[in-house]
């Protein structure tokens, strides 16, 4: 397994533990994180490119795994 399949693997593992917590923290997380996501002024497609950005300042692999995936899927192209 390559190390992009592992940071995925663990995102992925991380967020279904929090999900089954049924924290009211998480959940408000996940409604803020859709509201801010959602086309309006900026098109989700530019958040996303816009949060590419914010990970790579942070350093954050698993972040800049996300969101570039999230960008594609919208129609960036790099």
């Amino acid at each position: 397994m390559n190390t992009m399949q592992q940071i995925s693997r663990r995102r992925k593992r991380a967020h279904a533990r929090l999900v089954a917590l049924k924290s009211p923290v998480c959940g408000a997380f996940l409604e803020m994180e859709k509201a801010a996501f959602a086309d309006r002024t900026l098109s989700k497609r530019h958040k996303e490119l816009i949060a590419v950005g914010i990970s790579v300042v942070t350093d954050c692999e698993s972040c800049m795994q996300w969101h570039i995936g999230q960008a594609a899927a919208e129609g960036a192209s790099f």
